[in-house]
C-alpha cells in the first residue's frame, strides 16, 4: 500500500504544478472556442516569448526568449530500501536570437535543482552559422553533446522515456565546448565535431585534452515507412586531466529509428573501450512508441505508450553502475550485467512544448560487488511522474 501512496503523491504533486500552469491554455480552449482551435491558441501563448521577429531586417532578424522546465516526482524500492521526492529535474532559461540571415547566437543558464543559490553555471552558449539555401550548419561554443547514439542524439526536450537508459548516461557526456558541423546530402546525412577534454562551469580551461566526434546517416526505411541508418564514433584521448568526457577511449553507436503510421521503432547497439582499467561495455536498446489515440480532450493533443527494453554487460568484472539518480540511492554494487524494462505513457498537449509523462521500469544487476551485503545481484523498481515544456 505504501508503493501506491507514494505513486499517488507524484501524480497529484504533478497535477497540482499543471494546475498552476496549464488553466490559461486548456480552460481557455474550452470556455472561448470561437476564438480558433486548440493548436492556435497554444500558438499565440507558445509566440509570447518571442519579443522581435522581421525577416526583412538585414542585421536581426529575430529575438525570443527561450527556456526548459522538468519537474518530477519519483518513487525507487529495492527490496528494504525506498526513497521518494519531487525534483525540479531541468530549467534552463536564457534568450535566442537570428543575425544577418545566417547566424543563430543561443546563450541559456541553468538553475541549481533546489533553486538556492538560484545559478549553476551555463547550459548552453554558441554561435551557429547557417548558409542561406544549404543544408549545412557549423556551431562553435557551449554546446549539449546530442550528437552519439539513438538516446543521447535525442534532446531531453523530446526524449519519449523520462530518463535515458544506464550505458546511455554512463558512456555520453553532457555538455562540451568546441566545434561542431552536420549537412546532408540527398539521402546521406553527415557531422563531426572536435571538443574541448575539460568543462568548467561557464567555459573550458583547454586542460583536458580533446574528443573527436564522426557520424553518417542515410535514409534506410527498411521495412518502414520511413527510417534512417546511422553510424557514430566518438574518440577521446583520454588525457588525465579530463573531465568532460567520461573514461572511454572509443564509443561506437550503431542505430536505426523507423516509423510506420502510429509507431516508432528504434534500435541501437553501443560500445565503448575503457581508458586504463576501465572495463569494455556493451549494451542493446529497443525503443517501440505508439501513438493510439488523439483529441482526447482538446484538438490537437496524443496520447503515446513508450516501451523500452535496455541491456548492459562489461568485459570485466564490476564495470557497470547503477544510476546515481534513482538506482544508487535505494541500492549499492557495480555488477557486469544489467537489465531493465521500461513501460511508459506519454499525454502531448501542445507536442513536446507541453506534455504529462509516467514511466515505470524494473532494473535487475548481476554479479555485483557490494560491501554491504552479500547478495550476487540486486534488482528494483523506479516509477517517475512529471511535466515537460519548453518555448
Amino acid at each position: 500500500m505504501k508503493d501506491w501512496h507514494n505513486i499517488t503523491k507524484g501524480v497529484l504533486l504533478t497535477t497540482c504544478f499543471l494546475g498552476c500552469f496549464v488553466p490559461s491554455t486548456l480552460w481557455a480552449v474550452e470556455e472561448d472556442a470561437n476564438n480558433g482551435t486548440a493548436k492556435e491558441l497554444f500558438e499565440s501563448i507558445w509566440s509570447t516569448p518571442k519579443l522581435y521577429k522581421n525577416k526583412d531586417n538585414p542585421y536581426i532578424q529575430d529575438f525570443s526568449l527561450v527556456g526548459r522546465y522538468h519537474g518530477q516526482y519519483w518513487v525507487s524500492d529495492s527490496g528494504d530500501a525506498r526513497e521518494d521526492d519531487w525534483e525540479n529535474r531541468r530549467f534552463y532559461f536564457g534568450f535566442n536570437t537570428k543575425l544577418f540571415k545566417q547566424f543563430t547566437v543561443e546563450v541559456q543558464i541553468s538553475a541549481n535543482e533546489n533553486f538556492d543559490p538560484f545559478y549553476k553555471g551555463l547550459y548552453d552558449a554558441y554561435i551557429k552559422w547557417q548558409p542561406p539555401e544549404t543544408k549545412f550548419e557549423m556551431s562553435v561554443g557551449r554546446l549539449d553533446y546530442v550528437y552519439t547514439g539513438m538516446e543521447r542524439t535525442t534532446s531531453s526536450k523530446k526524449i519519449t522515456t523520462m530518463e535515458r537508459a544506464l550505458l546511455v548516461n554512463q558512456l555520453m557526456p553532457g555538455e562540451v565546448v568546441g566545434i561542431y558541423s552536420k549537412g546532408k546530402n540527398g539521402d546521406l546525412s553527415y557531422q563531426a565535431g572536435l571538443f574541448s577534454g575539460s568543462i568548467e562551469d561557464e567555459f573550458t580551461s583547454f586542460d583536458g585534452g580533446f574528443g573527436a566526434l564522426i557520424g553518417l546517416g542515410y535514409n534506410l526505411p527498411l521495412f518502414y515507412d520511413t527510417g534512417t541508418l546511422h553510424l557514430d564514433y566518438l574518440y577521446n584521448d583520454g588525457d588525465e586531466e579530463n573531465n568532460a568526457f567520461k573514461p572511454y577511449e572509443n564509443i561506437l553507436s550503431l542505430w536505426h529509428q523507423g516509423q510506420v503510421g502510429p509507431m516508432g521503432i528504434g534500435v541501437d547497439l553501443t560500445m565503448g573501450t575503457g581508458v586504463d582499467d576501465q572495463s569494455d561495455v556493451f549494451g542493446l536498446t529497443i525503443l517501440p512508441t505508439y501513438d493510439f489515440a488523439h483529441d482526447l480532450l482538446i484538438g490537437g493533443d496524443k496520447l503515446q505508450l513508450a516501451l523500452r527494453y535496455h541491456y548492459a554487460s562489461s568485459a570485466d568484472d564490476h564495470g557497470l553502475n547503477l544510476a546515481k539518480r534513482y538506482e544508487r540511492p535505494v541500492a549499492s554494487g557495480e555488477g557486469d550485467s544489467y537489465n531493465s524494462f521500461y513501460t511508459g505513457f506519454n499525454y502531448y498537449i501542445y507536442g513536446n512544448k507541453l506534455k504529462l509523462m509516467a514511466g515505470l521500469e524494473y532494473w535487475d544487476m548481476d554479479n555485483i560487488e557490494d560491501t554491504d551485503t552479500d547478495e550476487n545481484s540486486v534488482d528494483g523498481w523506479t516509477f517517475i511522474t512529471g511535466v515537460r515544456l519548453y518555448f
